[in-house]
């Protein structure tokens, strides 16, 4: 642990002399940025695809009403300030800022605003979690609107601004063309505009020149954003060693995604500039409990006791600095943060899983594993090894992330599948705790506990359900998180300005001619 706490001092100093020197050359506009992500998205609509890699890419085109700066706070993004807060808790008076226009030139107003979270009431998730505490929303005049509440929720807010799966704002003429599938043309209000989406090759974004950013410096998702570069090009690379190549001769100017092992022969490479992360997100293994084996809870305290967590996190990360093994739900590093249920946690032991699998009558049945190639391929291939160890029949499948996303929506198609889940704002925010994502928790127990959780105003207060929550799901076994992990990411030196924030963007990067 304390070399780890080293490791990570060492990475803040690293990064802010990073900023230091970015921020010390004059920014200039121009240039092209080839940028690689690790999957193929599914979509640019992340209000319809709330995954990761469709809403790095969004961000750049989409704006919410509110947004996190660096502490993750909410600061305003296309509201002129925090929204009026009634006295009863319930009202909330949003002002939008006057002026700003979509990348078609039409002028934003609390219509388009309206229409946008209607749709993402239905389509997402995490809509349709705060609609079931709206009583109204209401347009006033064309800069102004109301949300009503049924009862105080502390974490509406964080809902709206949610950078994955939040509250995105379109046209009202797309959001009423797509009123229930994503969407197929892509106007927003970012800093960034659409141009051409070549399948399994790349994205294409240009400047938006009649952008108009807030008046508050840059911090965390938000504050005064500039299109510095003339275009963005995005490449969709699943090998890891493809993106290393590709970044170190030139082809690429930046990859997520980079394995840790890489980190000590990088860091001092003449052309790149490395960007190690704090720990940011987890591993998780979602079970199906609509259909199938799953079902049965002693079979997935089966799949729970027979998982020795270190080897698939090492052969997941590589460098033991990216990567920690944790039994609680939020990350060591957060306030919410508690070990309650860790003895059912990282227990390795095959032949506890064998006698709960005879307990529950288990008899050979498929346990199919969704994973998606370039990074939980290889988790999966651990995990596999480990349960076929303690008596489970594995089939594994692999695919490409929008497969699996798509594949994920049927309880009829699998067993078990692995994912990333980066922490957010509020622990309410998490995919593990939501009870429409793929894998579906939804026992009265929990939805209780949720629904108390989501409107506690009092902060210990809510820390105490946390922890019920949590001692909960090491009783029902909804999912099991393997542990925590950060990211090693690569950038051209020639590019400047780029903040190593949770998730990557390029605003305020600007390249040197």
């Amino acid at each position: 642990m304390r070399n780890k706490l080293l490791f990570f001092a060492i990475v803040a100093l690293s990064v802010i002399l990073l900023f230091s020197n970015s921020y010390a050359a004059e920014p200039k506009m121009g240039g092209v940025l080839n940028a690689v992500i690790d999957t193929y998205p599914s979509t640019l609509d992340s209000v319809a695809g709330p995954t990761t890699a469709n809403s790095i890419l969004a961000s750049h085109m989409f704006e919410t009403l509110l947004t996190f700066d660096d502490s993750l706070k909410l600061i305003p993004m296309l509201v002129a300030d925090l929204p009026k807060i009634s006295d009863d808790k319930l009202t909330y008076t949003f002002k939008l800022r006057s002026g700003v226009k979509f990348h078609n030139g039409k002028e934003l107003t609390t219509e388009d605003v309206v229409a946008s979270i209607n749709r993402w009431s239905k389509l997402n998730s995490n809509g349709r979690n705060l609609f079931k505490y709206v009583d109204s929303i209401k347009v006033i005049d064309p800069l102004t609107f109301d949300l009503k509440l049924t009862e105080p929720l502390a974490v509406a807010l964080t809902y709206l601004a949610r950078f994955g799966g939040g509250a995105y704002i379109y046209p009202k003429e797309l959001c009423e063309k797509y009123p229930d599938k994503a969407l197929e043309e892509y106007i927003g209000t970012g800093p960034y505009k659409f141009v051409e989406w070549k399948t399994q090759r790349y994205i294409k974004m240009d400047r938006y020149d009649d952008y108009m950013p807030v008046d508050f410096p840059a911090t965390g998702f938000g504050g005064k954003k500039v299109a510095y570069l003339d275009e963005i090009i995005w490449h969709p690379i699943l090998d890891k060693a493809v993106r290393v190549n590709g970044v170190e001769g030139g082809e690429f100017d930046f990859s997520d995604f980079i394995s840790g092992d890489e980190y000590a022969r990088l860091k001092d490479h003449p052309d790149i500039q490395t960007y190690p992360s704090a720990l940011r997100a987890s591993r998780v293994m979602y079970f199906n409990k609509r259909a199938g084996v799953m079902t049965d809870v002693k079979i997935r305290q089966a799949v729970v006791a027979a998982l020795d967590v270190e080897p698939i996190l090492q052969a997941a990360s590589g460098d033991e600095n990216f990567w920690e093994a944790n039994p609680g739900i939020a990350l060591k590093s957060s306030m919410w943060w508690s070990d309650i249920g860790k003895e059912m946690y990282d227990q390795a032991d095959p032949e506890k899983a064998k006698m709960l699998l005879k307990e529950a009558g288990y008899n050979g049945d498929k346990i199919r594993i969704l994973a998606s190639m370039g990074e939980t391929d290889i988790i999966s291939i651990v995990v596999k090894q480990q349960l076929e160890k303690a008596g489970f029949n594995v089939d594994l499948q692999i695919s490409d992330f929008a497969t699996l996303s798509d594949r994920r929506k049927n309880p009829e198609l699998w067993e078990i599948f692995i994912s990333g889940m980066t922490w957010k704002a509020d622990p309410a925010m998490l995919t593990i705790l939501n009870p429409g994502y793929p894998g579906w928790w939804e026992t009265s127990k929990f939805l209780e506990l949720l629904d108390k959780f989501q409107i506690e105003l009092d902060l210990d207060k809510r820390y105490t359900i946390m922890e019920e929550i949590q001692e909960l799901f090491y009783t029902e076994f909804p999912a099991f998180k393997i542990g925590d992990y950060g990211n090693l990411r690569i950038l051209n030196k020639q590019f400047k300005g780029f903040a190593n924030f949770n998730e990557p963007f390029f605003w305020n990067v600007w390249k040197e001619q």
